[in-house]
């Protein structure tokens, strides 16, 4: 494991020239001829979330000024944690012409997908700040709290992009199965509503890592406290997650030109 990391991950980290240039291009080809380029993601995110916002607001029973922002942080960060896995489902895949040619180190794909999916955060991030600005939910001493909560999150999902890539490498119908799980996941996880929504169903919260993430990140942006286990549940998950990940990318690693 030490050998893998030392070898490939670490040298993948610091070659952030190569993936952070691949993302952004692959970005640009996206969005090729393109006015407003991927300000369209943030335009129809904007769009998406004042309509639920009122429509959802209004059937919850909910004010706009407390649901708004608790949909709109809770959505922007699920596109993002949705895309980093759905789409590392595909990193090995898509990259096959450079793993099959040249000696590349493998992990610069994982941090080539996550490092996409964070530049369309930024995008959308826009959202968040100007209803956090607007309804007033932020608090400086809060901004700490959901940096923490958000780095908890942004490492859980590299190895969790990792364990699918290669999973998915070697089984090609796993990205439909990584897809269905998580537009299942979508609806059980509060996203469109609070946790005290599901009051009588606490073990769809308790043992559900979306639901902790969404936790960690949104309650400091809309002035409340996390649940301590959330966070303790979502560094558990990444103590354990990360070395069993490495482990399987250990004895995989040889592998990988040949599943291609």
């Amino acid at each position: 494991m030490i050998k893998v990391i030392k070898e490939d991950i670490l040298p993948s980290i610091k070659s952030w020239h190569l993936w952070s240039v691949l993302g952004w291009l692959e970005l640009r080809q996206r969005y090729k001829r393109s006015s407003i380029g991927p300000f369209w993601i943030t335009i129809s995110m904007g769009l998406l979330i004042i309509a639920l916002g009122y429509i959802y607001g209004e059937l919850f029973g909910v004010k706009l000024e407390e649901y708004l922002p608790l949909l709109a942080i809770g959505l922007v960060f699920w596109v993002f944690m949705n895309g980093v896995i759905t789409e590392g489902c595909q990193a090995f895949i898509s990259s096959s012409p450079y793993i099959g040619q040249l000696p590349t180190n493998k992990f610069i794909f994982i941090m080539q997908t996550v490092w996409r999916n964070f530049v369309m955060l930024i995008h959308n991030f826009i959202i968040v700040i100007a209803v956090v600005i607007y309804y007033d939910t932020l608090t400086i001493s809060s901004i700490p709290i959901f940096l923490l909560g958000f780095i908890i999150v942004l490492l859980n999902l590299f190895w969790i992009c990792l364990l699918c890539a290669i999973t998915s490498l070697r089984f090609r119908d796993f990205p439909q199965i990584v897809a269905s799980f998580m537009q299942i996941i979508f609806y059980i996880t509060p996203i469109l509503f609070s946790g005290t929504m599901l009051s009588k169903y606490k073990l769809l919260l308790a043992f559900n890592p979306f639901a902790w993430f969404i936790d960690i990140i949104r309650s400091p942006l809309i002035g409340q406290k996390a649940d301590l286990y959330s966070y303790y549940n979502a560094l558990t998950l990444l103590v354990f997650g990360t070395i069993f990940t490495i482990y399987i990318y250990k004895i995989s690693y040889k592998k990988i030109a040949y599943w291609i």
